[in-house]
């Protein structure tokens, strides 16, 4: 009986070992996972801002300002650093430096305090950046309007979605 245990014991946690690889060293790590559940089981080494959206709602209709990051206008990367800002974490200043931070996500494992990334799909060039607010909404300084909710689905960011990633702190 105890000989079954530890077999079974040993079983799951080598099918643990294998469902996942680890790539990169030191800090610096990016991990794949193979299945949609598996997103579910780490999701609690993750801690998300429970105000995400009452914060995010003190910038909605600021005008949008390249380089900007005040109420009297802010650009995209200017947003999502201010916001972050709120919970103690300190992002880079641009979009492109933001995306080399966190771990990468599948889009059916976002949630709410998610990067995701856009810009110009043949080569990845990451161009703009919103904070994902779940129900394929994020939130995102555009523009044309402003701070703003966006649906992924809408057709100008359905196509130019690269990725996302999720930040540990």
């Amino acid at each position: 009986m105890v000989k079954i245990f530890f077999i079974s014991v040993f079983l799951s946690f080598s099918c643990i070992l294998l469902s996942c690889a680890a790539k990169g060293s030191g800090n610096k790590r990016e991990y794949y996972f193979q299945g949609k559940h598996e997103w579910k089981n780490i999701a609690s080494d993750f801690r998300y801002p429970i105000e995400l959206e009452e914060h995010i709602e003190t910038f909605l209709g600021i005008p949008y300002l390249l380089g900007g990051d005040d109420e009297n206008g802010i650009d995209c990367s200017g947003f999502v650093k201010k916001v972050y800002e709120i919970y103690g974490i300190d992002l880079p200043r641009y979009s492109v430096w933001q995306s080399k931070l966190g771990i990468e996500v599948p889009k059916y494992a976002l949630l709410p305090g998610d990067l995701v990334f856009f810009g110009e799909t043949e080569n990845d060039s990451v161009s703009h950046v919103g904070i994902y607010m779940g129900e394929n909404k994020f939130a995102n300084a555009t523009s044309s309007q402003g701070v703003k909710y966006s649906s992924l689905d809408e057709p100008f960011f359905y196509s130019r979605y690269l990725f996302a990633k999720r930040l540990r702190y």
